[in-house]
Formats: C-alpha cells, structure tokens, sequence
C-alpha cells in the first residue's frame, strides 16, 4: 500500500509537474475541419471548464480525493488563404489563459494561475473530387515554450519545452446532413532542462498519439449537433533517463451543439468527461463554449 506521499508525487508526475495547457488546445471540435470561406479572418474565443477528483497511477485508482479544477480561455486567429482551386492555407495561433485549483492530496501542488506556451499552426484543407466534396487536411503545429514557467512550482501553464505535432483529418459527407470527422496527430518534445525546484534536471517525452471522432448532424443551415469519442496513448516521461511510467493513455466523450445566430457569427457549446486514464486526473466534467466570428 502506497503511502499518501508517494501518491501524490505519482500524481503529480502523471498530471505533469511542466503542465501545459496547450496540448488541451490542440483537441479538435467537430467540424472545425471544414474548408472555411476563401479570404475570410476568423476570431475565436474559448472558455473552458475542467473539474476531477480521482486520481489514476498506471492504471488503478489511487485517490479519490485529487481536486484538479481549471479555468482556462484560449484566444485564436486565423486566415484563410486559396492557393489553388479546392485547396486553402489557414495560418494561425492560439493563446491560452487561465488558472488551476487543486485540493485534496493535491494541494501542496498549488493552484497557479498565467498564461500557457503560443500556438502557431498552418492547415492546408483540400476539397476533394466526391459526391458531396469530402475533406482531406493535415496541420504542423509548433507550441513555444513561452508560457509561465517557475520550475519552484509543481504546477506550470507554460511546458519550458518545445512541441511539435502533426495532425491529420478526414472529413466525410454521407449527404448534406450527416457527417463524419476523423482526426489523428503525433505530438513531439523536447526536453524541459529545469524540471525540478533546483532548476536542474531533464524530463523527457516520448511521442504522443491521439485519435478523434465526430459524427455530426446538421438540423438545419444554422443548427448542427455532433458527438463522439477520442484517446491518446504514448508519452511517456523519463527523469535524468528514468522512465516515469506515467504513459498518458486516456479516453473520452464529447458531445456538441453548434448555432449560427446569424451568417458570420456561431456560438458552439461542448460537454464531456473522460472515460479512463492510465495516469493522473479523470475528468469528470468537462464543458467549453466558443464564440467564433468570420470577418469576410
């Protein structure tokens, strides 16, 4: 039996004493593979709402009293350029922002609050030759490490490392109506050279790999709902080359509503939790809503 200090530095491991909320910036909502209007500048706000309670150490629930709240809100831009017929570029970052709680065995972690690591990213969407022009796209991300960082604290918003990841999507027309969004990606680390509170030390990563899917359903031109499901195994970490085994396999739900009040303007909402986890925090609930608005 585990004593409630191991637990906590088991926990504290798996959540990631380097915290980043930019990997929680890069799940894709439904239908945000669809090939937006040539031309157009699209502004986007999210706020996001994640709460838990238990805690997982490779796979067996160590606690049940893990308090991990986050507020976060995420600011986007991007444009879309046509560089050819059927296919589009959509430079663009993202910024994240926001503050954790913790409590329970969890709260001598603290509960920082800053701004997380920038999001550049580039999408090139093609529109393909099928019967209701299917989508096919990929996206290089890079995340900087440029977020608040104090290697004093067990918990970051900012990684101290850089990020890589490559994502690809499919999206599938059936008809005018329903549709499905399959999305896979591959994230890369760096190492973070300050990783304890000596400042000294080097945590390492292995890749991490994710898999998304959507089914939507459009009611009407302004009203779409969708759902799905996704899962990510891979990365996991070594300290001065000592593996973690802290391996970040977990899945979850989502469901999602989508409405334009009017053309250029659409206000989504998204509710889900996580269904297992192989280390750290399950979410229990999770809820975001995002205002996005296209500037033709």
């Amino acid at each position: 039996m585990m004593n409630i200090r191991s637990v906590m530095s088991l926990i504290a491991a798996a959540i990631g004493t380097c915290m980043s909320f930019s990997a929680e910036a890069l799940e894709v909502n439904p239908g945000d593979y669809e090939q937006f209007p040539s031309n157009a500048t699209i502004g986007v706000l999210y706020y996001q709402y994640g709460r838990g309670n238990e805690a997982y150490v490779r796979g067996s629930k160590a606690t049940s009293d893990a308090k991990l709240d986050a507020n976060v809100g995420i600011i986007r831009l991007l444009h879309v350029y046509e560089i050819a017929p059927g296919v589009t570029v959509d430079p663009q970052f993202l910024l994240p922002v926001g503050a954790i709680s913790t409590g329970g065995v969890l709260a001598p972690l603290g509960s920082p609050g800053g701004v997380g690591d920038i999001i550049l990213a580039t999408a090139f969407k093609f529109k393909l030759d099928t019967k209701f022009n299917d989508v096919f796209a990929i996206t290089p991300y890079l995340i900087a490490p440029t977020g608040d960082y104090d290697a004093t604290r067990s918990l970051n918003f900012g990684a101290n490392r850089w990020q890589g990841v490559i994502q690809a999507a499919y999206v599938k027309h059936f008809d005018p109506a329903w549709s499905l969004d399959l999305i896979g990606d591959v994230a890369f680390y760096s190492d973070n050279t300050r990783y304890n509170s000596a400042g000294i030390g080097r945590l390492s990563q292995n890749p991490q790999f994710e898999l998304q899917a959507y089914l939507r359903y459009k009611i009407n031109p302004a009203l779409e709902i969708g759902g799905g499901f996704g899962g990510k195994i891979g990365g996991n970490q070594s300290f001065q080359q000592v593996s973690l085994r802290n391996s970040q396999g977990t899945t979850y739900g989502r469901l999602a509503v989508a409405y334009f009040p009017e053309p250029t303007f659409q206000v989504q909402a998204m509710i889900g939790q996580d269904l297992t986890v192989e280390n750290g925090t399950k979410q229990a609930t999770f809820v975001q809503l995002r205002l996005a608005k296209v500037f033709p």
